[in-house]
């Protein structure tokens, strides 16, 4: 009866409960606030899960022990303890928690970020490794970089000559899109400006679900703080399989067209999805989730890509004698007569140092998540096997204890030092560190620095009338990439001869 299984449900909560609170008293945890019973700490938790953590590490110390529901967390916002955790113990801390995401949306954790760590994950990280993100083949897309940065310029120099305002995250996500889309599978689905007219409503469709996908990672889903017993009660289970299911119908379709054509004898790969389609081919079907997942988890990475952009931008009209040292420098070492080339990069001191400012205080992924595969010790403290282990990158990238002038916007703070954003240096870490770092980290940063390097050199840049700093206040919007909270829109007024 009803009353039955009432009666039932609190005799367990009572024993885990006695359970939680014995093993608490047995273990010297890091500090930790008053929680509730069965919810744990869930209570303290906002909409923006590292602004949470971040007052939480401010009032307990860099390491913090949380009860998420049933599960044990610990959060880690100091550049030492994360050296600890992504390097020191990398090895034990490279798996994953529960993310109810890899099991709908990433076709039962076949993907590289989701999945916990073990014999599939090392395979899929060899492929990334070995065939997908080398020097080489990142190199051979250059053309399609270009191309693509090239149309995002000519739509904003026809808005310059009529002053006309731009929506900068519309065309900065078409941007990336298109980039990642042609890299992946050959596919160019989007148009700029006044031409957006010709895209397919399908492709459209389906750069939404990637949208989608990607805010859900971040959210509330009370199926990761349950014993796996219990986590079909999550509410939102039903609209993920919707989501998979438009997501899979137009994945399928073009994953068949490529298999067909690689089929034919003269065929040669020429990208992603035919590279992983031929590495995978003896896994039938399991192989083919493996490529519709990673296709997936690439597309969602890209949004990273257009927020660095965004929020970079956002900061330069802010601080416009930053834009005008910046625009200095390119006209110095490239000149008015062409565009920046990503062989140009490494020259363009003051733009890296903007690039690594933008990455330390908007950091578009604010927080690293892995897990505990066996107990251990960090800072004296004991760590439970199976400990949901959370780096604040965000909390480090702005703690005043690791920067002087922690909230101001100074790329001067990285001339004259090695920091880098390649996961050696621990108080800035926007791609990761260690074995679960971020595989395409050099794509992603080539991606966003030829767009952005070639929009500082450009253009003059200001804000809508009636739209100004204000409007914007540098807030950010929730999810897993950290958007500025009210979209960008710009108008700008062209500083090179046309046509370039």
């Amino acid at each position: 009866s009803v009353m039955e299984f009432a009666q039932y449900a609190v005799v367990l909560l009572i024993t885990l409960l006695f359970l939680v609170l014995s093993f608490k008293r047995r273990l010297n945890l890091p500090p930790s606030p008053w929680g509730l019973p069965l919810i744990g700490h869930l209570h303290l938790l906002g909409r923006m899960l590292h602004l949470s953590f971040q007052a939480l590490s401010t009032k307990y110390g860099p390491i913090v022990f949380l009860r998420l529901g049933m599960v044990p967390a610990v959060v880690i916002s100091s550049p030492e303890l994360a050296k600890e955790v992504l390097k020191i113990q990398d090895a034990n801390f490279a798996s994953r928690p529960y993310l109810i995401m890899g099991e709908y949306n990433f076709y039962n954790f076949r993907d590289i970020g989701f999945v916990p760590y073990g014999d599939y994950w090392k395979r899929m990280r060899k492929l990334c490794a070995t065939e997908l993100f080398t020097v080489k083949r990142i190199e051979s897309f250059q053309g399609v970089r270009t191309r693509e940065m090239r149309g995002v310029l000519s739509e904003l120099v026809n808005a310059a000559d009529y002053q006309k305002p731009i929506n900068m995250r519309h065309l900065l996500t078409t941007y990336v899109f298109n980039v990642v889309m042609q890299i992946l599978m050959s596919k160019r689905f989007f148009e700029y400006g006044e031409h957006e007219a010709k895209m397919s409503s399908e492709a459209e469709d389906f750069k939404h679900i990637v949208f989608e996908i990607t805010e859900q990672m971040l959210q509330f889903h009370i199926s990761e703080f349950v014993p796996a017993f219990m986590r079909r009660i999550d509410w939102k289970i039903p609209e993920m399989k919707r989501i998979h299911a438009r997501q899979d119908k137009f994945l399928q379709r073009i994953l068949d067209d490529h298999k067909a054509r690689l089929e034919s004898e003269t065929s040669q790969p020429i990208d992603f999805m035919d590279i992983m389609l031929q590495s995978l081919k003896s896994e039938g079907a399991r192989g083919e989730e493996s490529v519709k997942a990673i296709v997936t988890e690439l597309l969602s990475g890209g949004d990273t890509s257009a927020s660095l952009i965004e929020w970079t931008l956002l900061e330069l009209m802010h601080n416009p004698l930053i834009l005008q040292k910046a625009q200095e420098e390119i006209d110095t070492v490239v000149g008015k007569e062409r565009l920046v080339a990503e062989s140009d990069f490494d020259k363009l001191e003051y733009l890296q140092a903007i690039v690594k400012e933008a990455f330390r205080i908007h950091p578009p992924a604010p927080l690293l998540i892995h897990m505990s595969t066996e107990a251990c010790k960090v800072a004296g403290y004991d760590i439970p096997k199976g400990t949901s282990t959370f780096v604040n990158g965000y909390a480090i990238g702005r703690d005043p204890a690791v920067w002087e002038d922690a909230l101001q916007f100074k790329p001067e703070r990285f001339l004259g030092n090695s920091i880098d954003v390649k996961g050696q240096d621990f108080e800035l870490l926007p791609f990761g560190a260690g074995r679960r770092m971020c595989p395409g980290m050099s794509l992603g940063l080539k991606t966003a620095q030829l767009l952005l390097f070639n929009l500082i050199h450009s253009f003059d840049w200001s804000f809508v009338p009636g739209k100004g700093m204000d409007c914007y206040e540098l807030k950010e919007q929730s999810g897993t990439v950290l958007w500025l909270e009210t979209p960008l829109e710009v108008v700008v007024s062209s500083r090179l001869p046309k046509p370039i």
